[in-house]
This record gives C-alpha cells, structure tokens and sequence, in this order.
C-alpha cells in the first residue's frame, strides 16, 4: 500500500511537474493564443481605423493646413504605446484609447462645429473651401471678398472726382468738405456746411453768419436753409463761429422748417420778436449778413435797411457775406457740378436741333419764325426735364437786342441773309445753370461785317480764357472787373469797343444770375476774385442799335487744376444754307 501510494505520488508529480513547468511558458503561449482570436492585431487593423482619417490623406493632397489640426490629433497615436500598457493588463484599456479621442477637444477650440464634422466635410469641401475651412479665420476672409469689392466702388467714384469723386478734391478741400456735408445731415441746412462756414467765420473773425428773409427777399438764404413750402414771414438762422445754430421762425411756420439744424426760438409777434433777437445777439459783436455798402453788390444786397437797422440798434456790427457766399452758396460741389455738365449737354443738343430746323425750312424754302424756334426749344427742354427762362432766339436788326424774346404774336420770320443769335439757360431741377449763345447766317456767305464782328468777340472771349488759365497756372488770384477789363481791351484793339452793351460774364449757381464774382467792369465794379470751385458765364458781345449783335457765350468752370469750358465754344459763325 504504501508502495502504491509512493508511485501515485510520483504518479501525481509527474503529471504536476509538466503543469508546474508550463505556467513558466505559459503567459506568453495562453495570451498569444487568445490573442489570435481576440485580434489584438485585428486590433492594430483597428489603427486602420486611422485610415478614416486616411480621409487625412486625402486633405493633405490637396493642403498641408488641413492636416496641421489633424496631425495634431494624430499626435496622441503615440498611444501605440498605450495598446500595449492597456492590453498588458486590462484588454478594457482600449476604450481609454477612444478616450484619447478625446483630445481631438483641440480641433474643438478653433471650432466646436469644425469637430462635429471635420472627417467627412473635409474630405470633400477641401477640395473647393479648402482656404477657407483650412482655418475658420479664412471664414471672415470669404466675407472679406464681397466687401472688398464694394471698397472699391466708392474708390471708383474717388478717381471720377478727385477726377472726378475726388472732385470734391477737384473743386479743391473747401470743395470737398461741402461734399460731405450730406453725410452729415445733423450739421446741414439746405445747401450750407455749418461747419465750414464756422471754418470761414473764424479765418475772417467774424462771430456768426445772421442769414434773413422775409417773403422770398433774399434768395441767398432761401437757398442755404432748407425750408419747405413757402415761409412768407420774418425768420433768422444764425450761424455762430462756435456751437449750435439757432432759428428764429414764426409759430405757424415752424413746421415749413422741420428739417433745420439747430436750437429753435418761436415768437408770434414783433412784442416777442424784438427782446428774442436782442437775447440772440446778445455779446456778438461783428457778424455778416447779404448786405453790400453802398449797394456796390446788387446781387448780395438782400435784407432790407429796416433789418439791418434793427440788428445794429443790438450793438452789432454788419459786414457784408460776399466770402461767405462764394464758398457756400456759389460753390457747385460735386452732385451740383454732375448737374451742370447735364444740362450743358441738354443745351447744346437742342441748339443743334434749332440749327437743324432752320436750314430743313431754308432748303424747302418754308416760312420759320423766331416764336416757333423758340417754342420748339422750350418743349425740348421741358422733354429732357430742364427748367430755365425762354430761349433767346432772334432774326436779323431783333439780334440788337441783348434781352430780346420773341412775342406770343408778330415775331420775325426768317428771310435769307439774316443774322440769327440763338441763346439757351437751364438746369435740371435743383442743378446748377448752364448757359450758351450761339450765332448763325441764313445764307451761304458771311459779310465782312459780320464776319468783323464775329472775330472781335471770339478773339475776346478767347483772351478773357488765356488770361485766367495763365493766372490760375502761376497760382495768382484773378477779380471779375480784371477778367472784363481784359475783354473790354481786346474789343477797343478790334476797333468795337464802343458797341459794348454788357459785362463779360456773370455767376453761375442754382440761379441763373448766381451770387459768386461776376466779370464785370462795366456795369459794376466787382472786385471779388473768382473762387476755385464756382462757375460763370463768358459771353462778350457787341451791338449796333438797330442793326445787328452778336454774342459768344459760353460756361465755364474755375477747377483747382484750371479753367474747364463746359458748353462748346463757337470757333466759326455756322452757314445754313449750302453752296
């Protein structure tokens, strides 16, 4: 027995010993085996699962910015060494290495959306957006283009006028700023800058523009305040040197000048208005007003004697505007430049059409009257939406005449050999005037009489232009009564001086008759100087009572670059009859 149980025991070692021996083999042996069917190589096939961001491959293709945010994430594969920490021990641990996924929390900074889809989206939108997925900051840069482009728009206009947008920089800076007083509605009554005007008010030391009207009086202020309607009682604007401007306006019409800057003060009657004005102008002592001593200005001389009595009786001095005028209400700025250059356009085409009408009648040999040319013309201009006074259109001895308009009835019918002048003024609705006067023979020669005349006031309208381009190229200022003192001499020297009828040249602005320099030395003498960014006519002309006149009249533009003539200039008088 005891025997048997020794070799059992043997027996049982025997058997243990190999047991003992294997475990020794056995962690490598057991985890291999199930290791091939657990796949814990499949589970290295599970790195293909980084080929779906072999999806990263495609990107990288296409752009190294792509992968840099998805080679980040593809750092933390370094977690092949993490598998083998994991599956070491715990086989679980391979959910940790999803958990590293989450890391791709960094993608989520630059965008949390990015993070939802950046595999599948990527793929394909890089291949279009790739710029702008590429990172979110080139998102904006998307937006950036379409905005890019209107950035531009406005540098087109700019080219147009500093050229022409620029044209506020054409009409030089004091013409620029008025330019941008429609930005700046809250500092902008009608057509005047407040703050430029503040600008000129303290270059001339003044202490405030008093601009006044009552019943239509003074069409100067009537143009710089916008007011609606047809305001027919008193009213002040004062513009002072600093602060907010103030109006003084009657209770019924306040509402005629809703869109005014400014402090308003109401009265009823003159019990309120006289201690108002008197508290208005209370510490100002110089200010300016449309006033011109001695009437030397008749276009400035716009409040009456009794207004500025009253102003004077506040202890204040009255000086007269005309600077003031010049860069506000006489300047053109851009839109009212575009305007002008519009309506010279219209004009010139409807004297072409005039011409044309009088020599279709002469060659059909058909009767044509000076009323149906120039009703012809005012239909025209009503067509193409100008406003303005008639034509002039004159035959033969009617040309004598500077102002003629042809009667409703017994206006002259054209006869071969006449002389005809044909002179148009408009402007489009709000625009600035332009005007031209043109002369013709109903003939197919030019008498030596005629053509005499016609050289004398083309050769002085030609030198009045020389004159002031030469000035403005040595950076000279120039005065109106100089300008017609010069067309005056070219006339004498033509032996015509003495059928001189009329200044040179007048303003032009939203009145025909504008309140800038006029050329004038005649009539009056104008010692203002011609303002960049203000307009005029050139019109020298001559006239023999009785028998025949002729004029030359052109527009003309006074730019910081020189001298623009806006209307055709007549070089030759036109024939309208062939030979």
């Amino acid at each position: 027995m005891i025997r048997m149980r020794g070799v059992a025991m043997f027996a049982v070692l025997a058997l243990a010993a190999p047991a003992l021996a294997q475990p020794v083999e056995a962690p490598v042996d057991p985890y291999a085996e199930p290791t091939k069917p657990a796949p814990p190589k499949p589970a290295k096939p599970a790195k293909p699962a980084r080929p779906a961001k072999p999806a990263k491959p495609a990107p990288a293709p296409v752009d190294p910015t792509p992968v840099d945010p998805y080679a980040d994430a593809v750092a933390p594969t370094p977690v092949e060494a993490a598998p083998v920490d994991p599956y070491a021990a715990p086989p679980p641990a391979r959910p940790a290495k999803p958990s590293k996924p989450a890391k791709p929390a960094k993608p989520t900074k630059p965008a949390p959306p990015p993070t939802t889809a950046p595999v599948d989206p990527y793929a394909a939108p890089t291949t279009a957006p790739v710029d702008p997925y590429a990172a979110p900051v080139t998102k904006p840069v998307a937006p950036a283009d379409p905005y890019a482009a209107p950035v531009t728009k406005p540098v087109a206009p700019a080219d147009p006028y500093a050229a022409p947008v620029t044209k506020p920089v054409a009409p030089a800076d004091p013409y620029a700023a008025p330019t941008a007083a429609p930005t700046a509605p809250a500092t902008v009554a009608g057509r005047i800058d407040v703050a430029a005007v503040q600008g000129l008010l303290a270059v001339q030391n003044l202490d405030g523009w008093l601009l006044a009207d009552h019943g239509g009086m003074n069409p100067v202020a009537r143009s710089l305040v916008d007011a609606t309607g047809a305001p027919s009682r008193r009213w002040f604007y004062l513009v002072p040197r600093q602060g907010e401007p103030t109006l003084v306006v009657h209770a019924s019409e306040v509402a005629s000048f809703a869109a005014v800057p400014g402090k308003r003060v109401v009265y009823t009657g003159y019990r309120d208005l006289d201690p108002i004005l008197k508290k208005l102008l209370k510490g100002k002592k110089t200010l300016a007003m449309e006033y011109s001593p001695r009437g030397a200005l008749p276009s400035l001389s716009r409040v009456d004697a009794g207004t500025i009595e009253l102003v004077r009786a506040a202890g204040v001095t009255v000086k007269s505007s005309d600077a003031l005028v010049q860069f506000s209400k006489a300047s053109w700025g851009l839109d009212g430049r575009k305007a002008h250059y519009l309506a010279a356009h219209h004009l010139t085409e409807l004297r072409k059409d005039a011409l044309a009408l009088l020599r279709e009648r002469l060659a059909a040999n058909q009767p044509v009257t000076e009323r149906e040319v120039a009703d012809r013309i005012a239909k025209g201009m009503a067509t193409r939406g100008l406003v303005g006074p008639a034509p002039v259109v004159a035959f033969g001895a009617h040309t004598a005449d500077p102002t003629y308009a042809p009667p409703a009835t017994g206006s002259a019918t054209l006869a071969r050999g006449d002389l005809v002048l044909i002179g148009v003024a408009g402007k489009v609705d709000g625009g600035i005037y332009a005007a031209a006067t043109w002369v013709a023979v109903a003939d197919a020669i030019v008498t030596p009489r005629v053509a005499e005349l016609f050289a004398a006031t083309a050769g002085a309208r030609d030198a009045v232009i020389g004159l002031i381009r030469d000035r403005v190229k040595r950076r000279r200022a120039i005065a109106g009564w100089e300008v017609d003192k010069a067309a005056g001499e070219s006339l004498l020297i033509s032996g015509v001086g003495d059928l001189v009828l009329h200044r040179t040249g007048h303003s032009l602005d939203v009145d025909l008759f504008g309140s800038g320099t006029d050329l004038d030395d005649l009539e009056i003498h104008d010692a203002r100087t011609l303002v960049v960014g203000t307009g005029f006519t050139i019109g020298p002309g001559v006239y023999s009572p009785g028998e025949l006149g002729l004029r030359t009249e052109v527009s003309a533009f006074l730019g910081k670059d020189g001298l623009e003539i806006t209307t055709p200039a007549q070089m030759t008088l036109d024939v309208l009859i062939a030979q």
